[in-house]
């Protein structure tokens, strides 16, 4: 169903009345940043761009709609159980805060389309409850990641401080992109990236795979028998090096069937490593090229919280940092799709998502 609320519109009010106007199967990615129920009252610096901004994030059942309680135990049954448990773990405040986040959490499952994903970024205190509540509604087998981001430094009177954020990702798994791999760090390029010619930095890696083969991979090349060793010949002809090769060096590399002339070219344009031992076997130049990195993993050290001095600070007390929301984006939506932040606070997703063409939706 197509979204029936204008692309860079920004609601504010309870998001519960707004999102239960947005139609269903309508957003491609939802990202949200609630309170946490920390017991706390936040509010930005006086002079800053967000003064004035202030909320409370402490709970009682004072604070929840009756109606809202009824609605989760007349139809989500299993939910309630586990909300109703948090009261004899945690106490009634978390109970509160578990109802407040579920009743607004269905409606996100309800407007969500199959084919979408949420991230819900919270901390230590209700990190585990906020799972067993997402598990319950988006269902466990759309559990993909719990990621921790490294949001503040270590506190020096404390040992074993908290100093990270939990992401709890639920939906389609993401789509392996360039665009989101982390640069490969200094030491592993020291260590691994040894060699270096007129291309670059490169390391070498193996042209031959286990177990003989017949036919020509199987068949000594420049008078190398790879069947001696119990190996045959293994030229790369498909993935990314391959696809880099024909793009820089050799045009039509991998329209090339023939092993031994992969392998002849490959020599003529100087990509194979000839140790200086005697009967030593030719390796495969592999370069460091600028889109070499990894994938992420489920623990972000590399996205720093935003300094004093930065300039995309406002001073909002909760405000995260762009790059944050651009991994997220990107790992998740293509250009084109629908982003919603349901507590958008500063509006960092908005942003985020208008920088990488995105259409979004905002409600603070």
């Amino acid at each position: 169903m197509e979204l029936n609320v204008k692309n860079r519109t920004i609601f504010e009010g309870d998001n519960l009345n707004i999102l239960r106007g947005i139609n269903s199967e309508s957003v491609d990615l939802i990202y949200l940043d609630p309170p946490f129920n920390s017991n706390r009252t936040y509010s930005a610096p006086i002079g800053s761009k967000a003064a004035g901004a202030s909320f409370k994030d402490a709970w009682t059942l004072d604070d929840i709609d009756e109606a809202w309680h009824g609605e989760i135990a007349e139809r989500e049954s299993a939910l309630y159980r586990i909300i109703d448990s948090a009261e004899l773990s945690h106490g009634k405040g978390m109970k509160s805060y578990l109802i407040f986040m579920a009743v607004r959490l269905l409606e996100m499952k309800r407007i969500l389309k199959d084919t979408g994903s949420i991230y819900l970024h919270c901390d230590l205190t209700a990190s585990h409850y906020l799972k067993l509540v997402m598990d319950a509604i988006f269902n466990s087998s759309n559990f993909q990641s719990e990621i921790s981001w490294k949001r503040t430094f270590s506190h020096g009177n404390r040992v074993f401080s908290s100093v990270t954020d939990s992401i709890l990702f639920y939906g389609r798994s993401c789509e392996l992109k360039d665009e989101i791999r982390v640069p490969l760090e200094s030491s592993y390029i020291e260590k691994y990236f040894r060699f270096d010619d007129s291309r670059g930095r490169y390391q070498i890696i193996t042209l031959t795979g286990a177990e003989t083969r017949m036919g020509e991979s199987g068949q000594p090349w420049r008078g190398i028998d790879p069947t001696k060793s119990g190996r045959h010949w293994a030229v790369p002809k498909t993935g990314r090096y391959a696809q880099w090769i024909e793009d820089s060096i050799i045009p039509g590399y991998r329209s090339i069937s023939s092993i031994h002339k992969r392998l002849d070219i490959l020599d003529e344009a100087g990509l194979i490593y000839w140790p200086k031992k005697k009967n030593g076997v030719p390796r495969l130049k592999r370069y460091l090229r600028k889109y070499d990195g990894q994938f992420p993993s489920n623990i972000w050290t590399d996205i720093p919280p935003i300094s004093t001095h930065a300039k995309e600070r406002t001073g909002y007390p909760t405000q995260k940092p762009l790059a944050l929301l651009e991994r997220i984006i990107k790992a998740s939506s293509n250009e084109g799709d629908v982003v919603l932040d349901p507590f958008c606070g500063c509006a960092t997703t908005c942003v985020a998502s208008e920088t990488l063409q995105r259409e979004w939706v905002g409600i603070d």
